[in-house]
């Protein structure tokens, strides 16, 4: 009988306190094994509510697909990080843009934990020297510079009073990065610090005063960023242009390469599903049928082979765990998905279920 560690891990960490965030970078995603069905059979009641629960937990947000654009954001992330690491101000950075639903926060997430692995790496005992090598901030609703100093004070559990000017906030925040030699900063959902501030160059003269003043490579991430009136005017474009923009699009069935590409996550998809029943290289040959019905989003396509994935292992009847079409077909997926395939079989003359 096959032997399995089980790990209590129910609890996924926050990003946007220190704590949690290192408890994101430092934890370890482990891929439950996959049982064959003798395996499988041969665990008792509780052991098998185990396995399932560690099953669902990983497809909930353990599998992380090595996309084109992936690799090279961290690729150029790696260059940034070197150019900057002489700088004492001026320090360039990337900006990912684009719809909602194509990765934008999942593509952070994979490229702190990229730097933190090569940072550890490198300062082994960063920890007792009270080093914080990263920063994650997500930029609230409707925001003002103060209310982002805020957010960025929350991460290191600096409690901001209400009377606290912003240029107070910002220095404590400031001192905050540099003493804790910070090398990464994430600024996520920065559209929401845009929309508040049309016309006012205080958004910009924070975000450059960050910039100058922490020897840090800033990420930022957020929907349509070229469209946002925070670049806009002189100030805009003198902050834009210290970043390179990355626009996260959905793969193009016309073109050869994203049709090979797309294959090619269909494929690592299916090798990290832990299902028992499931014979690998089965949904390559749908990777067709799976664009049509995601319009190409790799994150709907995700949501859609581990949402069927999930409901095979919380099935109470015990059917077989093996993915099928009919399964897929009866996902619910996100408007923008649906509308968009119901399109698509209309356009090929085909009736929608």
């Amino acid at each position: 009988m096959t032997t399995i560690q089980f790990h209590d891990t129910d609890r996924p960490a926050p990003l946007h306190t220190h704590e949690g965030l290192m408890r994101y970078l430092t934890g370890k995603t482990v891929r439950p094994a996959t049982l064959d069905a003798a395996a499988f059979a041969a665990l008792t009641p509780q052991a098998r509510d185990t396995y399932n629960r560690e099953r669902l937990l990983f497809l909930s947000g353990g599998i992380l697909i090595g996309t084109p654009q992936l690799q090279a954001a961290r690729s150029g992330v790696g260059k940034l990080i070197s150019a900057n690491s002489g700088r004492n101000s001026g320090h360039h950075g990337m900006m990912f843009s684009g719809q909602s639903g194509l990765g934008k926060t999942t593509l952070c997430k994979a490229l702190m934990k990229s730097v933190f692995n090569s940072y550890r790496a490198q300062f082994p005992f960063y920890a007792e020297s009270q080093r914080v090598p990263i920063v994650y901030v997500e930029v609230p609703t409707g925001s003002t510079p103060k209310l982002l100093m805020a957010a960025f004070a929350r991460f290191f559990g600096l409690t901001p009073t209400r009377a606290e000017t912003m240029d107070s906030i910002q220095h404590r925040v400031v001192s905050a990065l540099n003493d804790g030699r910070t090398q990464f900063v994430v600024v996520d959902e920065l559209q929401n610090l845009c929309a508040a501030n049309r016309g006012n160059g205080e958004s910009v003269d924070v975000l450059k005063a960050l910039h100058n003043q922490v020897g840090a490579t800033f990420i930022y991430a957020g929907m349509n960023l070229r469209e946002q009136p925070l670049f806009e005017g002189p100030r805009g474009q003198s902050l834009m242009a210290r970043f390179s923009i990355t626009e996260m699009t959905k793969f193009n069935a016309s073109d050869p390469t994203h049709r090979k590409d797309w294959r090619g996550i269909v494929q690592q998809f299916e090798r990290d599903l832990p299902l028992v029943d499931h014979l690998p290289g089965t949904l390559v040959p749908w990777s067709e049928h799976l664009f049509e019905l995601t319009r190409g989003s790799v994150g709907t396509l995700g949501t859609l082979i581990t949402g069927a994935a999930m409901d095979l292992i919380r099935d109470p009847a015990g059917r077989p765990e093996a993915i099928t079409l009919e399964l897929l077909d009866a996902q619910e997926l996100d408007t923008l998905a649906t509308e968009g395939f119901a399109r698509s079989l209309t356009s090929k003359g085909r009736k929608v279920a």
